[in-house]
């Protein structure tokens, strides 16, 4: 991601072209690095999925300790 040749200014996008990563010249001869967020959708996407799996998780999580519970109460055992 980070590695360009000697003197170039080189601009890369990683995940789906949200962040942007630059290499910037600067004035005494050495190379900067500059970084950003360029389209913050797909990270709005991302924290939605991950918060709907993570909830989904949970649930099903409580469900299943629900489950076993009535289980290890009915009667017979």
């Amino acid at each position: 991601m980070f590695s360009t040749g000697t003197d170039e200014i080189v601009e890369r996008k990683a995940f789906f072209g949200s962040l942007i990563f630059e290499t910037v010249k600067k004035n005494d001869g050495a190379l900067g690095i500059t970084t950003g967020v360029e389209n913050p959708l797909p990270l709005i996407a991302l924290f939605l999925v991950l918060t709907a799996v993570l909830t989904m998780i949970q649930t099903i999580y409580r469900g299943l300790k629900q489950r076993r519970e009535q289980l290890l109460n009915a009667p017979g055992n």
